[in-house]
């Protein structure tokens, strides 16, 4: 950590050339020890208890007493130890209550460090999105200027948002309509770096290639070595035949294209009437200057231009995808400075990477101590559970032990390894000197992912205060009714999507393909544009009424099951959970609905001394005998009293607050007493 903070605060340029190359096996290194732990503890957990199990089970077979904390003198001392690692593991390590404050040194530690690694981590993704931002702006702007460029009759009311469309699909509907955009293209291109604004270069490999591919049929001209059915071929051949370029007075070339002298050499007759698709294939370089900095941002562009008819419907789609790579300025035999990442540096990357090992590091000690215990407390139960809570069972219950699942430290865990990735991929390829735009939007959704659950696993700090805590207690009390909930409605859900997309799939954009039908429907559970989506429905297209009536009942039903019905019992869920934490953190414990009768029964003395007189009986004949088979479950006759009471809740928490030894309080300030541990 302090390695981290000087790196922070200096720039010590020696260092980080020595850390970075040093991180690159560190991280993998991390990436896959961190894997193999995480596999290795839940196998482990599996594989101790089973073997618990058995071993306890023949102790128990052959009387043995051979355990060490089944003596008397060593027993309790074992159980002391035991409770206070429980304690470690549930209980808070800050704690306010009743004027008494208790802290944990390692745990204030923990939290100081993940509120520098947070810091960090904020730091580094906001500048790191700004730069990301200004790449992008280069990326795409210089996309829609090659759209210009080669695109015949592109103008910029095709540049509006996807939804909801302004236009039709951007198309050609005529033989002299596709010769002349392939022709306008073609020329374009070789003329990019007469007539373009932008700096555009073709270097002796920015050249341009065509894949034309066409079908043929019996009968569709004299070629009779068609016998039946359709035959599709393909070929491609640079653009060299049909291009033709002319001297200016000022010695500068002109290019010029005609697509049909390419056909004529390839002996490719009726070639547009037979034609699927023509694709253009190029590659071009080009140079943005950046006004802040003074430096260059070279580029490699590749690009693809479609015109695609694949049922030979006679609408020929339009379309063009460009790649430009961010690549050094030595490379196009330019003299000047790459622009870099600028506000993305070094020291702070190397900073974070640091500190989200060191974490890592806690987090797997913890996991192995969380995993100890839990071996310790399973071994501890099958021994002394019946002594300890007076029950004829064997063990606790497995929800008890699903409260070892360390869901906080996966969090911190998943966190330290996306950001550590994230931040080694950018300090790495920004020192690389070539990169995509798609490459710094999965730096940016790593960073950005170890972001969210780095602040997410702040949350686990604010459960000192009762209050702060009733949010977390809620959740994980209506945990799994809310999964059982959601699984049931997931069917539901699934069956409506694939309905829809079935039947409105080609008469309606927004259930054109299953993920937008997925995306309608979701938006529809919120109640957003359900008008728009019973209006967008292209009836007239369909071959009735049927579509557009069913349309309606369609979206009626979804949303009187889902906004009105479903949403409203999700709710209702979490404020059953919510009233069930609330009363028990009023001082009163959550009793359930029999336990609720028998506690009033005891308070009336005809009724408990019935239940006192059933429960004394020896005899286990009749129905005297099953009512108290039932009774023992929930009440019991404490030895030396006269009185019946409910017996211990079968929990941890119960088991942990019989410790009776209180830590002497280390000041006294007023009437507020502090209390503190080292862990």
């Amino acid at each position: 950590m302090t390695l981290a903070i000087m790196l922070y605060t200096c720039n010590y340029h020696d260092v980080v050339n020595f850390v970075v190359p040093v991180t690159v096996p560190l991280l993998v290194v991390v990436v896959v020890v961190g894997g193999v732990v995480m596999v290795i503890i839940v196998i482990m957990m599996t594989m101790i208890s089973f073997v618990l199990f058995q071993k306890t089970k023949k102790e128990e077979e052959i009387g043995t007493r051979s355990f060490a904390c089944c003596q008397e003198s060593n027993c309790e001392e074992h159980t002391k130890q035991l409770r206070r690692r429980l304690k470690i593991i549930f209980n808070s390590g800050l704690k306010w209550k009743k004027n008494a404050c208790n802290f944990r040194f390692m745990y204030c530690f923990v939290f100081f460090v993940q509120i520098i690694k947070v810091a960090l981590i904020t730091h580094q993704m906001f500048h790191f999105a700004d730069d990301r931002g200004k790449f992008s702006s280069v990326v795409n702007r210089g996309d829609l200027v090659l759209r210009h460029l080669l695109l015949e009759h592109w103008d910029a009311s095709w540049e509006t948002l996807p939804y909801p469309r302004a236009q039709g699909d951007f198309a050609v509907y005529t033989i002299n309509e596709l010769e002349n955009g392939i022709n306008y293209a073609v020329k374009n291109f070789y003329n990019a770096e007469r007539e373009a604004i932008g700096y555009y270069i073709r270097t002796a490999d920015d050249k341009m290639t065509a894949t034309i591919k066409y079908f043929d049929f019996p009968g569709f001209h004299d070629n009779t070595s068609i016998e039946a059915d359709i035959t599709i071929s393909e070929i491609t051949f640079p653009i060299e035949k049909g291009l033709m370029a002319e001297k200016t007075v000022e010695n500068e070339t002109i290019y010029s294209y005609d697509i049909t002298r390419e056909f004529e050499h390839y002996n490719i007759s009726h070639p547009i009437k037979r034609m699927l698709s023509t694709i253009l294939y190029f590659k071009l370089h080009s140079v943005r200057s950046n006004e802040d900095s003074m430096k260059g941002t070279c580029l490699r562009i590749e690009g693809s231009l479609e015109f695609a008819d694949n049922d030979n419907n006679g609408q020929v789609l339009v379309d063009l995808k460009t790649s430009s790579k961010r690549i050094i300025c030595k490379d196009m035999n330019l003299s000047i400075s790459d622009w870099q990442l600028q506000h993305t540096t070094v020291h702070v990357g190397v900073s974070v990477i640091i500190l989200s090992f060191s974490s890592i590091v806690l987090t797997v000690v913890y996991l192995v101590f969380v995993l100890c215990t839990y071996c310790r407390t399973k071994q501890y139960m099958k021994k002394h559970y019946k002594t300890h809570y007076k029950d004829d069972n064997e063990d606790l219950p497995t929800s008890e032990y699903c409260r070892f699942f360390p869901f906080w430290d996966i969090i911190t865990f998943l966190s330290d390894i996306c950001t550590s990735i994230g931040t080694f991929l950018i300090v790495h390829n920004d020192k690389h000197g070539e990169w995509l735009l798609e490459e710094l939007d999965l730096y940016i959704m790593l960073l950005g992912l170890g972001s969210l659950l780095a602040w997410l696993s702040l949350l686990r700090f604010f459960e000192f205060y009762s209050r702060f805590n009733l949010l977390f207690r809620t959740i994980y009390k209506s945990c799994p009714d809310i999964i059982t909930y959601l699984i049931c409605v997931s069917v539901l859900f699934v069956g409506f999507l694939f309905c829809g997309y079935i039947v409105m799939a080609p008469y309606h954009v927004k259930f054109k393909t299953p993920s937008d039908a997925a995306e309608t429907l979701f938006s529809i559970i919120n109640g957003d544009e359900i008008y728009t989506t019973l209006a967008l429905l292209e009836s007239e297209w369909s071959g009735g009424y049927w579509v557009r009536w069913f349309s309606r009942l369609y979206v009626v039903a979804f949303v009187a099951i889902f906004t009105v019905l479903g949403i409203n019992l999700f709710i209702a869920l979490f404020l059953n959970a919510y009233e069930s934490i609330k009363h028990c953190q009023q001082g009163k414990r959550e009793l359930g609905p029999i336990e609720n009768l028998l506690n009033l029964a005891l308070n009336e003395t005809n009724l408990h001394n019935a239940l006192y007189n059933t429960m004394k009986e020896t005899t286990n004949d009749g129905n005297n005998g099953l009512l108290r088979k039932e009774l023992s479950n929930f009440v019991c006759i404490r030895e030396g009293e006269t009185q019946l009471k409910l017996i211990k809740r079968k929990t941890l928490k119960e088991f942990v607050m019989n410790d009776k030894d209180e830590d002497e309080p280390l000041c006294e300030i007023g009437s507020v007493k502090c209390n503190w541990s080292l862990c």
